[in-house]
Protein backbone atom coordinates (compact mmCIF):
# COMPACT_ATOMS: atom_id res chain seq x y z
CA UNK A 1 0.00 0.00 0.00
CA UNK A 2 1.14 3.07 -0.74
CA UNK A 3 2.08 6.05 1.42
CA UNK A 4 2.30 9.62 1.46
CA UNK A 5 5.06 11.57 3.43
CA UNK A 6 4.22 12.51 6.30
CA UNK A 7 3.92 16.72 7.04
CA UNK A 8 7.03 17.82 9.28
CA UNK A 9 9.06 14.94 8.26
CA UNK A 10 12.21 15.00 6.52
CA UNK A 11 11.01 16.14 3.68
CA UNK A 12 11.50 13.83 0.30
CA UNK A 13 12.85 15.30 -3.03
CA UNK A 14 11.58 12.69 -4.82
CA UNK A 15 7.92 10.88 -5.14
CA UNK A 16 4.92 10.94 -6.23
CA UNK A 17 1.38 9.75 -8.01
CA UNK A 18 3.87 7.62 -10.26
CA UNK A 19 6.87 6.73 -7.93
CA UNK A 20 4.90 6.55 -4.48
CA UNK A 21 6.74 6.02 -1.26
CA UNK A 22 5.84 2.67 -0.04
CA UNK A 23 5.53 1.33 3.59
CA UNK A 24 7.56 -1.31 4.72
CA UNK A 25 5.16 -4.07 4.06
CA UNK A 26 4.89 -3.42 0.95
CA UNK A 27 8.20 -2.49 -0.14
CA UNK A 28 9.21 -6.15 1.28
CA UNK A 29 6.73 -7.65 -0.99
CA UNK A 30 7.94 -5.62 -4.10
CA UNK A 31 11.13 -6.70 -3.10
CA UNK A 32 10.76 -9.96 -1.86
CA UNK A 33 12.83 -10.14 0.84
CA UNK A 34 12.14 -9.71 4.75
CA UNK A 35 11.88 -6.24 6.55
CA UNK A 36 14.79 -6.57 8.02
CA UNK A 37 16.49 -6.74 4.92
CA UNK A 38 15.46 -3.88 3.61
CA UNK A 39 15.93 -1.96 6.76
CA UNK A 40 19.57 -2.62 6.09
CA UNK A 41 19.59 -2.29 2.50
CA UNK A 42 17.96 1.52 3.88
CA UNK A 43 21.25 2.26 6.15
CA UNK A 44 23.80 1.40 4.22
CA UNK A 45 22.18 3.44 1.15
CA UNK A 46 21.49 1.00 -1.44
CA UNK A 47 17.85 2.04 -1.58
CA UNK A 48 16.08 5.28 -1.30
CA UNK A 49 14.09 5.65 1.98
CA UNK A 50 13.13 7.97 4.74
CA UNK A 51 11.48 8.03 8.27
CA UNK A 52 8.42 9.46 8.98
CA UNK A 53 8.04 11.77 12.42
CA UNK A 54 5.86 8.64 13.66
CA UNK A 55 9.23 6.30 13.08
CA UNK A 56 7.69 4.77 9.81
CA UNK A 57 10.24 3.81 7.06
CA UNK A 58 9.02 4.82 3.75
CA UNK A 59 10.74 3.69 0.44
CA UNK A 60 10.81 5.05 -2.83
CA UNK A 61 9.12 2.53 -5.80
CA UNK A 62 11.81 3.50 -8.20
CA UNK A 63 14.61 2.52 -6.10
CA UNK A 64 13.25 -0.35 -5.13
CA UNK A 65 12.32 -1.28 -8.89
CA UNK A 66 15.47 -0.01 -10.08
CA UNK A 67 17.75 -2.59 -7.58
CA UNK A 68 15.22 -5.40 -8.28
CA UNK A 69 15.79 -5.04 -12.03
CA UNK A 70 19.80 -4.55 -11.74
CA UNK A 71 22.17 -7.34 -12.96
CA UNK A 72 22.54 -9.51 -10.03
CA UNK A 73 26.06 -9.65 -8.52
CA UNK A 74 26.69 -13.53 -7.86
CA UNK A 75 27.82 -12.89 -4.05
CA UNK A 76 27.16 -15.23 -1.20
CA UNK A 77 24.37 -14.68 0.50
CA UNK A 78 22.87 -15.91 3.88
CA UNK A 79 19.92 -17.69 1.82
CA UNK A 80 22.30 -20.11 0.25
CA UNK A 81 23.33 -21.57 4.43
CA UNK A 82 20.62 -23.93 3.84
CA UNK A 83 22.59 -25.72 0.84
CA UNK A 84 25.76 -25.74 3.13
CA UNK A 85 24.30 -27.08 6.30
CA UNK A 86 26.93 -29.85 5.79
CA UNK A 87 30.03 -27.80 5.20
CA UNK A 88 29.42 -25.79 8.48
CA UNK A 89 28.08 -29.07 10.51
CA UNK A 90 31.77 -30.54 10.19
CA UNK A 91 33.31 -27.20 10.91
CA UNK A 92 30.87 -26.99 14.21
CA UNK A 93 32.51 -30.68 14.86
CA UNK A 94 35.91 -30.03 14.27
CA UNK A 95 35.27 -26.74 17.14
CA UNK A 96 33.86 -28.55 19.35
CA UNK A 97 36.78 -31.48 19.15
CA UNK A 98 39.78 -28.32 19.65
CA UNK A 99 36.75 -26.90 22.40
CA UNK A 100 37.93 -29.90 24.61
CA UNK A 101 33.89 -32.10 23.99
CA UNK A 102 35.17 -35.57 25.14
CA UNK A 103 36.62 -33.96 28.60
CA UNK A 104 32.97 -32.19 29.36
CA UNK A 105 31.91 -33.33 33.00
CA UNK A 106 27.79 -34.09 31.71
CA UNK A 107 29.54 -36.03 28.75
CA UNK A 108 30.21 -38.66 31.60
CA UNK A 109 26.82 -39.23 32.73
CA UNK A 110 25.41 -39.93 29.78
CA UNK A 111 25.38 -43.73 28.40
CA UNK A 112 26.99 -43.88 24.25
CA UNK A 113 23.51 -44.32 23.51
CA UNK A 114 22.20 -41.23 25.18
CA UNK A 115 25.21 -38.98 23.46
CA UNK A 116 24.40 -40.11 20.01
CA UNK A 117 20.76 -39.20 20.28
CA UNK A 118 21.93 -35.59 22.30
CA UNK A 119 23.99 -35.41 18.95
CA UNK A 120 21.26 -36.16 16.54
CA UNK A 121 19.11 -33.45 18.28
CA UNK A 122 21.60 -31.00 18.04
CA UNK A 123 22.01 -31.57 14.27
CA UNK A 124 18.49 -31.16 14.00
CA UNK A 125 18.15 -27.76 16.03
CA UNK A 126 21.54 -26.74 14.46
CA UNK A 127 19.55 -27.62 11.04
CA UNK A 128 16.80 -25.79 11.85
CA UNK A 129 18.35 -22.63 12.81
CA UNK A 130 20.33 -22.45 9.65
CA UNK A 131 16.82 -22.58 7.57
CA UNK A 132 15.11 -20.05 10.37
CA UNK A 133 18.34 -17.36 9.59
CA UNK A 134 17.56 -18.47 5.62
CA UNK A 135 14.48 -17.85 5.42
CA UNK A 136 12.87 -14.66 4.69
CA UNK A 137 8.91 -15.11 4.99
CA UNK A 138 7.47 -14.46 9.11
CA UNK A 139 5.46 -17.81 8.45
CA UNK A 140 8.04 -19.58 7.39
CA UNK A 141 10.22 -18.65 10.21
CA UNK A 142 7.82 -18.69 12.98
CA UNK A 143 7.55 -22.10 11.79
CA UNK A 144 10.99 -23.35 12.00
CA UNK A 145 11.50 -21.53 15.16
CA UNK A 146 8.65 -23.17 17.03
CA UNK A 147 10.27 -26.51 15.63
CA UNK A 148 13.51 -25.35 17.06
CA UNK A 149 12.12 -24.71 20.39
CA UNK A 150 10.31 -28.47 20.43
CA UNK A 151 13.95 -29.60 19.98
CA UNK A 152 15.08 -27.34 23.16
CA UNK A 153 11.87 -28.45 25.06
CA UNK A 154 12.69 -32.36 24.07
CA UNK A 155 16.32 -31.99 24.63
CA UNK A 156 15.42 -30.73 28.34
CA UNK A 157 13.35 -33.44 29.30
CA UNK A 158 15.54 -36.12 28.36
CA UNK A 159 18.65 -34.37 29.97
CA UNK A 160 16.56 -34.50 33.03
CA UNK A 161 15.48 -38.32 32.66
CA UNK A 162 19.03 -38.69 32.20
CA UNK A 163 19.97 -37.12 35.27
CA UNK A 164 21.27 -34.10 34.19
CA UNK A 165 20.82 -31.25 36.58
CA UNK A 166 19.32 -28.15 34.96
CA UNK A 167 23.20 -26.60 35.61
CA UNK A 168 24.43 -29.34 33.52
CA UNK A 169 22.08 -29.44 30.79
CA UNK A 170 22.27 -25.55 30.11
CA UNK A 171 26.74 -25.96 30.69
CA UNK A 172 26.13 -28.82 27.63
CA UNK A 173 24.04 -26.62 25.61
CA UNK A 174 26.30 -23.50 25.81
CA UNK A 175 29.14 -25.60 24.91
CA UNK A 176 27.13 -26.07 21.60
CA UNK A 177 26.38 -22.77 21.45
CA UNK A 178 29.23 -20.80 20.90
CA UNK A 179 30.57 -23.10 18.29
CA UNK A 180 27.76 -23.09 16.18
CA UNK A 181 27.49 -19.19 15.88
CA UNK A 182 31.04 -19.14 14.91
CA UNK A 183 31.01 -21.84 12.60
CA UNK A 184 27.99 -19.60 10.42
CA UNK A 185 29.99 -16.40 10.74
CA UNK A 186 32.90 -17.82 9.60
CA UNK A 187 31.73 -19.70 6.73
CA UNK A 188 30.10 -16.62 5.57
CA UNK A 189 33.36 -14.39 5.42
CA UNK A 190 35.09 -17.12 4.13
CA UNK A 191 32.56 -16.58 0.81
CA UNK A 192 33.23 -12.57 0.85
CA UNK A 193 29.50 -12.58 2.01
CA UNK A 194 28.19 -8.67 2.44
CA UNK A 195 29.73 -7.63 5.94
CA UNK A 196 25.95 -6.87 6.98
CA UNK A 197 24.64 -10.09 6.03
CA UNK A 198 27.13 -11.63 8.55
CA UNK A 199 26.12 -9.43 11.45
CA UNK A 200 22.46 -10.16 10.87
CA UNK A 201 23.16 -13.95 10.27
CA UNK A 202 24.71 -13.71 13.53
CA UNK A 203 22.41 -11.80 15.59
CA UNK A 204 19.48 -13.97 14.07
CA UNK A 205 21.02 -17.17 15.15
CA UNK A 206 21.83 -15.91 18.45
CA UNK A 207 18.08 -14.85 19.07
CA UNK A 208 16.31 -18.42 17.70
CA UNK A 209 19.44 -20.16 19.48
CA UNK A 210 18.49 -18.09 23.31
CA UNK A 211 14.92 -18.91 22.11
CA UNK A 212 15.83 -22.77 22.11
CA UNK A 213 17.62 -22.50 25.37
CA UNK A 214 14.64 -21.13 26.96
CA UNK A 215 12.32 -23.91 26.04
CA UNK A 216 14.95 -26.52 27.09
CA UNK A 217 14.99 -24.82 30.71
CA UNK A 218 11.18 -24.49 30.73
CA UNK A 219 10.96 -28.13 30.29
CA UNK A 220 13.35 -29.32 32.28
CA UNK A 221 11.86 -27.63 35.42
CA UNK A 222 8.64 -28.75 34.31
CA UNK A 223 9.69 -32.49 34.15
CA UNK A 224 11.38 -32.00 37.38
CA UNK A 225 8.31 -30.42 39.37
CA UNK A 226 6.50 -33.29 37.97
CA UNK A 227 8.60 -35.52 39.31
CA UNK A 228 8.84 -34.16 43.04
CA UNK A 229 4.74 -33.95 42.93
CA UNK A 230 4.27 -37.76 42.73
CA UNK A 231 6.83 -38.37 45.58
Amino acid sequence: MAAEPAAGSRAPTRGGPDDPWLALGAASRLVGVGPETLRRWADSGKIESYTTPGGHRRFLRSSLEAMVNAPRRHRYGVARLTGSAGTISGEIHRRMQRGGLAGQPWQARLSASQRDEFRRWGQRTFQLVIEYVSATRRAERELLLGEAEKMGALYGAEASRAGLSLAEAVEAFLFYRSPVLEAIAAHLRRRAADISDVTAAYREATAAIDQVLVALVGSHHELRDEGQSTR
